[in-house]
């Protein structure tokens, strides 16, 4: 996991503050995850958010709960990955976003 937090370290939460129910490095491993098993959307990656809770308790802090889908989507819509200064992130992000 530290590795996958080192990765996404030094990019910014595209939320205003009020608006961060659940930590962004949550919201990247869990998609992240969700996609390995076969997520394609962001309905997907709730589900699976859902499916695997208990699972991803182990290691992540779900302090604001599940995110929903609509997290999920609002998170990746207000991402750019062309902005960041690693190719290796902006390849990551992308894989990750919602197109």
């Amino acid at each position: 996991m530290n590795g996958f937090a080192a990765t996404f370290s030094t990019l910014s939460d595209p939320r205003r503050p009020n608006a961060r129910h659940h930590q962004l490095l949550d919201i990247f491993a869990i998609a992240f995850c969700a996609c390995l098993c076969g997520a394609e959307s962001c309905v997907d990656r709730a589900e699976f958010a859902e499916a695997k809770e208990e699972v991803l308790r182990e290691f992540l802090d779900f302090a604001g709960g599940q995110p929903s889908h609509d997290t999920f989507r609002r998170v990746f819509r207000r991402l750019d990955p062309a902005g960041k200064p690693s190719a290796k992130r902006r390849e990551s992000v992308a894989r990750l976003r919602v197109s």
